[in-house]
């Protein structure tokens, strides 16, 4: 059977999705579980290879079983092996022909930001902790401009593995509530590094810190040093994967 698995985890003490040699992934630890629940190894195809402390709420695998049993029956079973930072929230059964990672249409990441001048201990592991002012109508307007196709070249890592940087961001969402601030990116795919980098230019430039580059010029001149650092892993978080 084919199946597709509904995925939430903590990523806090994870070095990213991708089995690493003798590395604790998100991916080892599952296909470890599903193996042994198959009595043979079994594949995982991930629809995100999220990086080392990234979240995920809404993940989505697929993995070919060679024994047919009932979803909801894999559900319980491998929760209960698992370790409590997984949680599968669901198995369905799916069409022989589906592939989580290539048949993945769009996703949508979530971004959280601390605010206030004390971080709120209940979130530490989940947002960033940001103590200074930020104007919110300056972040949604800078923000739009990364919405459309677009060459991101500014916006990753030099040895990143896809060969185009050119990526097509459908939406970008900015919410607060009091001192927590969310930046929400849905796109038809994101480079390594992309969001933590976008949102890292975002408030930098924000503060006028990164010499008054719109965040137009950086998409524009393509250049990763003008962008400034990258954004803590912690704060991201992978919240739905559309097919």
């Amino acid at each position: 059977m084919n199946l597709r698995l509904d995925i939430a985890y903590d990523g806090t003490d994870f070095l990213g999705w991708q089995i690493q040699a003798d590395s604790r992934t998100i991916q080892h630890e599952m296909t470890v579980a599903l193996s042994r629940l198959d009595e043979q190894p079994v594949t995982l195809h991930g629809a995100g290879r999220t990086d080392a402390g990234v979240h995920a709420l809404g993940q989505v695998a697929s993995a070919g079983l060679s024994k047919d049993r009932e979803p909801d029956e894999i559900r319980r079973a491998l929760n209960g092996v698992l370790p409590r930072d997984i949680r599968i929230k669901s198995a369905t059964s799916a069409p022989p022909q589906f592939n989580a990672r290539f048949d993945a249409k769009q996703k949508t990441y979530r971004y959280q930001l601390w605010t206030g001048e004390v971080m709120n201990p209940l979130l530490n592991r989940f947002a960033w902790h940001y103590p200074f002012p930020l104007d919110d109508e300056t972040l949604a307007s800078e923000s739009s401009m990364f919405v459309g196709t677009h060459d991101f070249t500014a916006f990753t890592v030099s040895d990143a593995e896809a060969g185009s940087r050119t990526r097509t961001i459908l939406d970008v969402r900015i919410d607060r509530n009091e001192d927590l601030l969310v930046i929400e990116f849905s796109g038809e795919g994101f480079l390594r590094y992309q969001i933590r980098t976008m949102v890292s230019a975002l408030v930098e430039g924000n503060r006028g810190r990164l010499g008054n580059v719109s965040m137009r010029e950086l998409i524009e001149r393509r250049d990763r040093s003008l962008a400034g650092r990258m954004a803590p892993a912690k704060g991201l978080t992978l919240m739905k994967v559309g097919y």
